[in-house]
């Protein structure tokens, strides 16, 4: 086990060897481990590329740290012990069609089958969960370990799969990719805004769109004169309008799903609050149609909702949202004319409401 000196020549090597999507999800385990050398990675992402992020779970000598890559075709996983950088095993996991079924595996190099169980494990677990292929290589090291010590190990293996698990739920739900290729949202009538049944997500955002359900938040921070409205900037992971200055949280129900629910369940993730949907004040809806400019769109009924908070009360998951402006009600006519920058179409159709402005009393 060496400490962080160099890349093991044994997994370049295997790169050449392997099929293309393998090549690809194994260079980015080098890129990553090259990173964790020089001490220069940082969590980084972009809408259409790859996210990458930190998890760290264990304690002393059983502490495991990992870097993961998600991209639209795969993940990556590259986890050792701190300080060091070895091969331990690579393995390979392909989803399996047939629901409830684990993915399979392949060992693609075992340098030290200390490590063949733990790679084996977190490549099956994420392949399975997300249906997608996951190469892991991991290099696990125990200074004079014990048989009890390998036990712990893989006790803290358990604990970092569910923590890598958490990481690329967060990652998917940042660029509405949660629940895959296939996940939907609901279409409506333009014209009564009825429900007439779910539809795919990309088809409902591609081309002309299709109308369908959508919802945003409206959060306000104090009282009388110190009211603020909190606009928050949307992560650069967001497939549409990433980066783009909004509304406090937005999103899309699931099918079946409540729309006051839905914006319930949205706060909790983004934006580290609870409220209950009785707790939110419905202002209306508005339906619009915007081009993204790159062959997507939005085109969505999209209903209202208020709810107040008090100063502290946000844990943002960065992973959503990378900025909250805190605006009063006398700047609000300067932005939506621009100034100083542009609004989310939504967000824009919403405060240009007058019923809805009025009833957000700002």
């Amino acid at each position: 086990m060496n400490k962080r000196d160099s890349i093991p020549a044994t997994l370049t090597e295997c790169v050449r060897c392997l099929p293309p999507l393998s090549q690809a999800a194994l260079a980015c385990i080098v890129a990553i481990q090259a990173k964790m050398v020089s001490g220069t990675l940082r969590a980084t992402g972009d809408p259409m590329g790859m996210h990458t992020t930190k998890v760290v779970v264990g304690e002393g000598k059983f502490a495991l740290e990992a870097q993961l890559t998600v991209t639209p075709r795969g993940m990556a996983v590259y986890a050792c012990s701190p300080e060091f950088a070895h091969l331990g095993a690579t393995a390979q996991a392909i989803p399996r069609p047939e629901p409830g079924r684990t993915a399979t595996v392949s060992i693609l190099a075992v340098p030290c089958h200390r490590d063949e169980i733990p790679a084996h494990d977190i490549a099956a677990a994420l392949a399975t969960r997300f249906g997608v292929p996951v190469v892991a290589s991991t290099g696990f090291h125990v200074e004079n370990a014990t048989a009890d010590d390998l036990r712990r190990m893989l006790d803290t293996t358990k604990e970092l799969i569910a923590a890598l698990e958490e990481a690329a739920a967060r990652i998917l739900r940042a660029g509405w990719d949660e629940g895959g290729a296939g996940a939907e949202v609901v279409a409506v009538n333009a014209t009564t805004g009825e429900t007439l049944g779910p539809v795919d997500r990309i088809d409902a955002h591609a081309g002309e769109g299709i109308l369908h359900q959508a919802f945003l938040t409206l959060l306000v921070e104090g009282q009388g004169e110190d009211a603020r409205l909190l606009l928050c900037r949307r992560s650069p992971l967001k497939r549409l309008w990433g980066g783009v200055l909004a509304d406090s949280c937005a999103g899309h129900p699931l099918p079946g799903e409540d729309v006051v629910a839905a914006t319930a369940r949205r706060i909790n993730e983004e934006l580290g609050i609870t409220r209950a949907p009785d707790q939110l004040k419905h202002l209306g809806h508005v339906t619009y149609r915007e081009d993204h400019g790159d062959g997507r769109c939005e085109c969505e009924w999209c209903e209202v909702y208020l709810a107040h908070v008090e100063p502290g009360e946000l844990h943002i998951n960065q992973e959503e949202i990378s900025e909250v402006r805190r605006v009063a009600p006398s700047e609000l006519k300067g932005y939506l004319q621009g100034h100083p920058e542009q609004l989310a179409p939504w967000l824009r159709e919403a405060l240009s409401d007058p019923s809805i402005r009025t009833d957000l009393a700002m």
